[in-house]
C-alpha cells in the first residue's frame, strides 16, 4: 500500500476541452477514496492518468513522495482493474493472474507464491486451471483484482468493475471487494457513477463535476452535509427549496421562510439576513396525524404518487401552497392513500444549509 498525493493537475486536449482543471486530492495509505459523478465529469480521465495512461497538461502526480508524473504505466506502482476484465481468454485463470510478475521477469518460486496468495485472497483456488469463459462474471471480477494484487502495486485502479454485472452480484461482489480491500490494506482509488456503490464501499469519496472536485469527504458527510445543490442533488434523493433567514432567539437556531411554510433550522453559521438553498432528504419526514394548524415545522401535502419498494415506500407529494406546483418527496415504510393529505414535519437538524440563491 501507498500514499498518493494528486497536485494541482489539469488535462486539456488539443480541441481545447478542459477534462480536469485543478484537481488536487491527498489519498492516505490504505485509504478506499471513490471518484464520484456523472458522465463526462473527469473521473475516468483522472484515474487514467494516475496510472499513466494520459498524460496531464500541469501538475504532479507523488506516489510515497516519489514525482511518477513522466513515468510510464509500468514504472508506477499502479496497478488497474477494468471495466471490461480485459482477462486473456485463451490463458487459464492462473495465466491471467501470472502474466504480470512474468513479465517482470520474477523467479518460479515467487511466481508461485504470488500466485497461491492472490488465489487464496480471491478464493478461486478450485478454479486455477478454467478458463475465463468457465467462469461467472463475478468470478472473473476476481480474477481481474487477483491479477492486480499479483503485482503488489502500492495503488490499485478500479474502472467501474462492477458495472457489467447484474444487480444482486454487484451487491454481493461490492461487499466482497471492500472486505478484501480491508483485509490486506491496499490503496484504491475506485471510479464509478453509482452513488449507492460509492457510499458502501468508500472511506471517502470525491465528488465530481466539469473536472472539478465538488467536495471530498467520508460519505456520511457527503450525505448528511452536501456541500451545494449539485452534490446535494447528485447523491441520493434531495429536496430543495430557496429560503430567506432571519435571527431567533435561540443560538444557532434560525427562522427560514419558504414557500411551503417557514422552519427553524439548526446551523452553526450566521445566517441573518441571507437567501440560501436549504435541503433535506426523504427519510427526514415525519408524517404527523392530527397536527394542529401552523405546527411548528409542519406544512400539508397531497400525496400525488408513490413507488412501493418493498422496504419503503417513495411518496411523491405536492405542498398545498397558493400558486406552486413544486413537489417533494418523503419515503414512509408503508404506502398512502393517493390524493390523501397528510401533515409533514421536519425536525431542526434535518436540514442542510447551501449556497446562495
Amino acid at each position: 500500500m501507498a500514499r498518493l498525493e494528486i497536485r494541482e493537475v489539469s488535462k486539456t486536449y488539443p480541441n481545447g476541452f478542459r477534462a480536469l482543471e485543478n484537481v488536487s486530492i491527498d489519498v492516505k495509505s490504505g485509504e478506499f477514496l471513490t471518484l464520484l459523478g456523472p458522465s463526462g465529469c473527469g473521473k475516468t480521465t483522472l484515474l487514467k492518468a494516475i496510472a499513466g495512461f494520459h498524460p496531464v497538461s500541469s501538475g504532479k502526480f507523488l506516489i510515497d513522495g516519489k514525482d511518477v508524473t513522466t513515468d510510464s504505466p509500468e514504472r508506477r506502482d499502479t496497478a488497474m482493474c477494468f471495466q471490461s476484465y480485459a482477462l486473456f481468454p485463451h490463458m487459464t485463470v492462473a495465466e491471467n493472474i501470472l502474466f504480470g510478475p512474468r513479465q517482470n521477469r520474477l523467479s518460479k518460486s515467487e511466481c508461485d507464491v504470488r500466485l497461491a496468495d492472490s488465489l487464496r485472497q480471491v478464493d478461486l483456488e478450485a478454479h486455477s486451471d478454467k478458463l475465463p469463459t468457465a467462469l461467472s462474471g463475478g468470478q472473473q471480477q476476481r480474477v481481474g483484482l487477483a491479477r492486480a494484487m499479483a503485482m503488489r502495486p502500492g495503488v490499485i485502479l478500479f474502472d467501474e468493475p462492477l458495472s457489467n454485472l447484474d444487480a444482486k452480484l454487484r451487491h454481493q461482489v461490492r461487499f466482497e471487494m471492500r472486505a478484501l480491500q480491508a483485509e490486506l490494506g491496499f490503496t484504491a482509488i475506485y471510479v464509478t457513477h453509482d452513488q449507492a456503490e460509492a457510499l458502501a464501499m468508500s472511506d471517502r469519496i470525491a465528488v465530481m463535476k466539469a473536472g472539478r472536485i465538488e467536495q471530498i469527504a467520508p460519505p456520511s458527510d457527503i450525505y448528511d452535509r452536501p456541500a451545494n445543490r449539485f452534490v446535494a442533488d447528485f447523491i441520493g434523493a434531495a429536496n430543495i427549496i430557496s429560503a430567506e433567514f432571519m435571527a431567533t432567539d435561540t443560538a444557532n437556531m434560525w427562522s427560514a421562510r419558504t414557500e411551503i411554510g417557514t422552519f427553524k433550522i439548526a446551523s452553526d453559521e450566521n445566517l441573518t439576513g441571507k437567501k440560501r438553498y436549504i435541503c433535506w432528504r426523504p427519510e427526514s419526514a415525519e408524517i404527523v396525524e392530527n397536527a394542529p394548524t401552523n405546527t411548528e415545522n409542519t406544512f400539508t401535502a397531497k400525496v400525488v404518487t408513490q413507488a412501493y419498494q418493498g422496504n419503503v415506500t417513495d411518496i411523491v407529494m405536492r405542498p398545498v401552497t397558493d400558486g406552486s406546483n413544486d413537489t417533494v418527496s418523503i419515503q414512509t415504510r408503508k404506502p398512502e392513500t393517493i390524493r390523501a393529505e397528510l401533515s409533514i414535519r421536519l425536525a431542526p437538524d434535518a436540514f442542510s444549509v447551501l449556497e446562495d440563491v
